[in-house]
């Protein structure tokens, strides 16, 4: 339950203290609000994703598929790769903010869309009330949920986007 809640509890924190330090010069705008949001929900739930990695491909990898119902199997190895893949895009979206962003998002949003319905198909089917299969619902949905949201808001003007120029490339030569 608690690795549910702590990443929740952290991104809240995380923004509000942002928000208040941030020295930018477009810092207490709508804009910059949602940049900041946007980014901890990308890079902030992304380094988390990565305890859950290793959750999946460590030492501890049997307690876990037993936390979420399952027993140990090659599939572990898959989810935690798959995991690993999400932690990556998404932990760059801090240096690759305007390129990366809309593909970290849609990436997360069909994993976890996926798992959870997974995750409810579990537990309404199979009767899995296991403690990671249940809990991790409401992450599965609010969190490609949020990121949608600020992705929509960020493209819609609040962001700052480059222009793409003609050949593709943003700061290569003519």
């Amino acid at each position: 339950m608690l690795f549910f809640i702590i990443p929740w509890i952290v991104l809240v924190a995380g923004v509000g203290i942002n928000v208040l330090v941030d020295r930018h010069a477009d810092r207490r705008t709508a804009a910059r609000f949602v940049e900041i949001s946007l980014l901890w929900v990308m890079v902030w739930m992304s380094a988390w994703g990565l305890v859950g990695v290793f959750a999946h491909i460590g030492p501890m990898s049997a307690q876990t598929a037993e936390q979420i119902g399952y027993a140990p199997s090659m599939f572990q190895w898959e989810v935690g790769f798959g995991d690993l893949t999400l932690s990556v895009l998404g932990i760059a979206c801090f240096w690759f903010r305007d390129r990366w962003m809309t593909a970290a998002v849609v990436a997360l949003a069909i994993s976890y869309g996926g798992d959870a319905i997974g995750h409810v198909m579990q537990y309404v089917g199979d009767g899995n009330d296991a403690p990671a299969n249940t809990w991790a619902i409401p992450s599965d949905i609010l969190q490609p949920l949020l990121a949608i949201v600020l992705l929509v808001l960020y493209r819609r003007g609040l962001g700052r986007l480059p222009q793409m120029p003609e050949h593709g490339v943003v700061g290569a030569a003519s």
